[in-house]
């Protein structure tokens, strides 16, 4: 290639620059042994007893991503006669803090999603919402939300069921999410609801949802007598609660899907973490952090300042404990059913690309769970892992970090070191 075609490719080309460290490490940095040392006193009464050592973990691994002094990769230009290289530091792979790393988490998911398992027919978007009341049980109880979701997916089943006449095959992906703006904790749920469902004979039968009223105090009363069962709630309490005229449980489903690119979007919000570094700005002298949104009729405000210590207790608190699940699929789209998909014409019929095209090479016996869980760890081929984020920056920012900028050459990694 020659100077001049190199020169063109340079200055038309975007570059891709390696991310460093951001605010949030900063405020990690500085303030999280601190708030470590401090939380059994000021912050375990709100956020909850025993917590401690898994935000420690997770604020540990969060420290490491991005710093150079942890590791770093070599990336090359294959061109002998170019020989442009550059060094890119080891994310943490973890979710919940790092934002970049959720990211990459949320833009896989919506991937995978759009290309694998939603169905070509349409779908809704619901949120469910809960009273203020009995916001406090999800705090303590970080399981609970799997009831809820198993309730929800029932609920729409035998709707179903009621209207179609006939039981019918469905499907279902939800996600809980414990925050809200400004990271109060505002346990609700997103859900992907298939439009409809397959009979018997293979039909598919389409109901539109209507009357969302009466679906909202049916929601009510299964929340409230799962509260009871539960003994969370006595009677006295679960009969106050129904005589609100308000009650505080809600139902939207005001989105409908009906192509790729809407379910890819409603699945990267379902998957987002709980903070935006867009809305943060961090003041190292005073120790403070200044969160910027929207203005909200909740706090009649669009800025707050936090005390650091304080924003980190609010982030940290939606923190799960290890190992749960937050977002399951059920129904034509868990791991049980969907493993039968080559047995089920109607369903191969409808079945997205990316499916019928990795079929043939993914054969081989499907768990049997009543759901298929998104993991907070790392939930693929590491290889496959090491190329994703590739991939990603190219879609997102438009730029391939394994494209040359100065000649337009492949680009590999030549070595990684990784500190002991």
């Amino acid at each position: 290639m020659s100077t001049a075609q190199a020169t063109i490719l340079h200055d038309t080309r975007t570059s891709y620059v390696p991310r460093g460290r951001n605010a949030l490490h900063t405020i990690f940095e500085k303030h999280f042994q601190d708030f470590c040392a401090a939380y059994e006193e000021t912050y375990a009464g709100r956020y909850g007893k025993f917590r401690l050592e898994r935000i420690m973990e997770v604020g540990e691994h969060f420290l490491t991503c991005g710093d150079y002094l942890q590791g770093i990769a070599r990336i090359r230009c294959t061109n002998p006669e170019c020989g442009h290289d550059y060094f890119r530091p080891f994310s943490c792979k973890g979710f919940y803090l790092c934002t970049s790393c959720s990211q990459k988490r949320t833009l896989l998911f919506a991937e995978h999603l759009g290309e694998e398992v939603l169905l070509h027919l349409p779908h809704r978007q619901f949120v469910f919402t809960f009273p203020k009341a009995l916001r406090v049980f999800f705090r303590h109880d970080r399981r609970l939300f799997a009831d809820i979701s198993r309730l929800i997916f029932s609920l729409v089943r035998q709707f179903y069921y009621e209207v179609a006449g006939t039981p019918i095959q469905t499907g279902m992906v939800i996600a809980h999410q414990t925050f809200g703006d400004m990271m109060r904790f505002n346990p609700h749920y997103h859900a992907i609801i298939l439009e409809g469902g397959f009979d018997d004979e293979g039909n598919f039968v389409s109901i539109p949802f209507a009357g969302l009223h009466k679906m909202t105090e049916y929601f009510r009363r299964k929340v409230i007598w799962l509260f009871v069962e539960k003994e969370l709630i006595n009677e006295d309490f679960a009969r106050n609660l129904l005589s609100w005229k308000h009650s505080g449980f809600s139902i939207d489903n005001s989105i409908r899907m009906l192509d790729r690119k809407s379910k890819e979007s409603i699945g990267q919000y379902m998957a987002r973490p709980p903070l935006s570094l867009k809305k943060i700005t961090y003041e190292p002298f005073k120790g403070r952090v200044l969160f910027h949104t929207t203005y909200s009729d909740y706090f009649k405000e669009n800025l707050h300042m936090f005390d650091a210590l304080d924003f980190i207790a609010e982030l940290t608190q939606h923190i799960p404990p290890k190992g749960v699940q937050l977002i399951r699929r059920y129904g034509l789209y868990s791991s049980r059913i969907k493993g039968r998909w080559s047995d089920i014409p109607y369903v191969v019929e409808r079945a997205p690309t990316g499916w019928k095209a990795e079929h043939a090479e993914c054969e081989g016996p499907a768990p049997h769970s009543d759901f298929d869980p998104f993991p907070d760890t790392d939930p693929v081929d590491s290889q496959v892992y090491k190329c994703a984020w590739a991939r990603l920056l190219a879609k997102v920012y438009e730029v391939d970090p394994f494209i040359c900028p100065k000649c337009g050459s492949e680009m590999k990694c030549s070595f990684a070191s990784e500190t002991a």
